[in-house]
């Protein structure tokens, strides 16, 4: 759950770029700390420190009263009133440093204003640097063959709740929402209700999840083709989606990890993962996730880009 940590003072250097893919999941893409990255049609080799992200992506919105109102309302129906006090309980920590800002107003000192605004601009950057760190746990053990933690309540639920955060905090989310309701509904901003709505989505989708975790089974992919799985700035994708603008009907939760493994979260009566995977099947993998990437894709290899370049077209 959100929470505001103390700063440590006006002297505090400002993480400008922030990013909604975090670079500790892009680094076993690289090569001497670069990675290759397609975008508007070019191949790119930069660090980690400049590619999906944005400069203050998670600055926290003044979001009004009405538009607060709305988002509450979308969830008004959810059966689990947990959910709905924890949602709830969401928005007023959201709320909470820029209605002190208000209130204050021109009563504060300079010292602490800085303080409060660096709350403002970094607060939630913070709170998606412990998620990461522990998503990053979990891909490590993924990525060493280890699935046991399913088995598990208290870690499931965390990675649950990690992965979904990962699956709705991205640009393209944000875009794909102003794209589906339009950037001004019942005279609310939309774009602005996204850095509310997409965290409170996390937690609905995570909460569903794990409610039905029997029902689910975590597969890992090994690649032992030539053809490197890739990724991008939507590293996680719901397979079901097709781009109707329609919600799908259910969750297969496709996760590259590494160009040689990927995740699959699905139905227990799902036959993906079932069989060895053919340098074929990885290439479908990687067009579908370049279909749900929204400007940049990743891969270890220029070659390979290049391909999937001339396959798909421009991105």
């Amino acid at each position: 759950m959100l929470s505001w940590s103390s700063p440590t003072g006006s002297m505090r250097k400002k993480k400008r770029n922030q990013h909604y893919v975090f670079q500790g999941y892009l680094r076993p893409w690289t090569k001497r700390g670069l990675i290759y990255c397609l975008r508007e049609g070019q191949i790119f080799c930069p660090n980690l420190t400049g590619v999906a992200c944005e400069r203050f992506f998670y600055r926290l919105q003044d979001v009004t009263p009405e538009e607060f109102k709305l988002v509450e309302g979308l969830f008004k129906d959810h059966p689990s009133e947990s959910l709905k006090a924890a949602l709830k309980h969401f928005m007023s920590i959201y709320a909470f440093p820029i209605k002190v800002r208000k209130q204050l107003a021109h009563k504060i000192e300079p010292r602490l204003q800085s303080a409060l605004d660096g709350v403002i601009a970094e607060g939630e950057e913070d709170y998606h640097q412990k998620i990461e760190d522990t998503l990053l746990h979990f891909i490590e053990r993924m990525l060493a063959g280890d699935t046991d933690f399913y088995s598990d309540g208290e870690q499931l639920a965390n990675f649950l709740y990690a992965l979904s955060v990962q699956f709705t905090r991205t640009k393209q989310m944000r875009e794909a929402v102003v794209r589906q309701v339009g950037a001004d509904f019942r005279g609310c901003d939309v774009r602005r209700m996204t850095s509310v709505l997409l965290p409170l989505a996390a937690l609905a989708v995570a909460h569903s999840l794990y409610i039905d975790k029997n029902k689910f089974k975590l597969v890992v992919l090994d690649n032992n083709t030539d053809t490197p799985f890739l990724t991008a700035d939507q590293p996680i994708i719901n397979l079901q989606y097709t781009h109707t603008g329609q919600p799908p009907e259910k969750f297969e939760f496709y996760y590259p990890l590494s160009p040689k493994k990927a995740m699959l979260l699905v139905e227990l009566s799902s036959t993906l993962g079932d069989t060895p995977l053919s340098a074929v099947s990885v290439n479908n993998y990687n067009v579908t996730m370049v279909k749900n990437s929204y400007e940049q894709i990743f891969s270890n290899s220029e070659d390979y880009l290049n391909s999937i370049k001339n396959v798909v077209g421009s991105i």
